[in-house]
């Protein structure tokens, strides 16, 4: 890669020329029939826009060659410009000059509720470094490909402490099983006999099956690349401030008297901020194979998946369930959990990590009037806008870490995996 280069480049925004043009025919006297013209024209002048860019230069890799690797860098760009410029018009007023003409007074061009080159780019949103840093974390936290683990944890804990409907008694379902085997036909129609035991055991066997699967992907991604992606909500404000009492459409030239009859607004402004943050990046983790432990899950989730697919009666479900697998699950499925904690440890790392994010700042001007008075064509907004697009590299172990401030097993384990600074 090329190490980093700045580009800024300017642009100008023209917000055009306006004419105002007077016409003055007489109607009576000695120079009846006579028409006297006169125009005056003017420009507004322009707005500086700019866009700064700061970025590396990376050769393309296509996927279709096979993995690409990490292929990207750090990215900067922010852009200041004019969203809506102000709308162009025509206004006619005609009035007598008693006793002899009618003067037409016509006036063509752009209008705005304040001059637009008097006014300034709203200010950028961007995040610093280390608030950047901090959200990527975050993200990292929330997505790894590990969190299977921490998942399946909590998956199990829940359904120990809280349970699912009747799970502290699962021990009694052999016991309740053998009751509605004795007791007549009716009994299976009651609402708190067969229904309700039926219902423990269903939804009991679905989370092992479930805590199963979890575990299982968790085992199939080892070794492998893992792409993950997190996004966060995105931020949105909208404020409003007035910025101007007592205004008029403002033109180019002055044609302030062509809206003598109509009254005076204020200038609001309204500030809208969009922030948005995501995180992209592929991960790998090393663990151990085999386990006896794992073995005895698998077969406890096939238990679990019979319960799921059949149709239960009390000779069915005696015949089918060994009653000790719901107690030999969770005492196994502890072992397991932790066993995959500890071989997660320092084996998960990043191929590739990076946190984005987009801010936009839109500052748009419109001229409010007094109740009662309609607004016209005339009245859009003018709108500036401030951009601002990052993309900040992660570290293989987070974001906020070099190289140089990695161990010595962290570094080892990079090189095993291939990975260098210069990917």
């Amino acid at each position: 890669m090329s190490p980093p280069k700045t580009r800024t480049r300017t642009t100008t925004e023209n917000f055009g020329k306006g004419t105002v043009s007077t016409t003055e025919r007489y109607i009576a006297g000695p120079n009846r029939g006579l028409v006297v013209k006169s125009s005056s024209s003017a420009s507004w002048g322009s707005l500086k826009g700019t866009q700064t860019t700061v970025s590396e230069g990376h050769p393309f890799k296509s996927r279709r060659t096979g993995d690409p690797g990490d292929v990207g860098g750090e990215f900067y760009t922010t852009r200041q410009y004019v969203h809506q410029k102000p709308g162009r018009t025509q206004l006619h007023v005609e009035w007598n000059n008693p006793p002899y003409s009618v003067v037409t007074d016509v006036y063509d061009g752009p209008t705005a509720p304040v001059d637009p080159v008097t006014l300034s780019y709203p200010p950028t949103l961007e995040s610093s470094t280390s608030v950047l840093n901090k959200a990527g974390a975050t993200a990292i936290a929330r997505c790894k490909p590990t969190n299977s683990v921490a998942d399946a944890s909590v998956f199990l804990g829940e359904l120990l402490k809280d349970g699912l409907p009747a799970l502290a008694g699962h021990r009694t379902w052999k016991a309740r099983t053998r009751r509605a085997q004795e007791a007549a036909g009716e009994y299976l129609n009651v609402q708190f006999g067969w229904r309700p035991l039926v219902n423990d055991v269903r939804n009991f066997s679905y989370a092992v099956t479930h805590a199963h699967n979890v575990l299982s992907q968790y085992e199939r991604d080892n070794g492998k690349v893992v792409r993950r992606t997190y996004r966060f909500p995105v931020q949105r404000s909208v404020s409003e401030t007035v910025w101007k009492t007592n205004a008029r459409l403002v033109m180019q030239p002055d044609a302030s008297s062509f809206y003598s009859g109509v009254p005076a607004g204020t200038v609001i402004r309204t500030r809208e901020t969009v922030r948005n943050q995501w995180f992209s990046g592929a991960f790998t983790y090393h663990m151990p194979t085999g386990s006896d432990a794992r073995s005895a899950l698998g077969r406890h989730a096939l238990e679990a998946k019979k319960l799921l697919g059949i149709s239960l009666t009390p000779d069915t479900l005696w015949n089918l369930a060994p009653w000790s697998w719901t107690v030999d699950w969770f005492s196994n499925a502890g072992d397991v959990i932790s066993n995959l904690s500890d071989w997660a440890t320092d084996g998960l790392v990043m191929r590739y990590g990076y946190m984005m994010e987009h801010t936009i700042v839109k500052d748009s001007y419109r001229l409010v009037y007094s109740s009662g008075v309609a607004p016209t064509k005339t009245d859009a907004p003018l709108v500036l806008v401030t951009e601002t697009k990052m993309r900040k590299r992660a570290n293989p172990f987070g974001f906020g870490l070099t190289w140089n401030g990695l161990s010595t097993v962290q570094l080892a384990i990079l090189g095993a995996l291939g990975i260098s600074r210069s990917l």
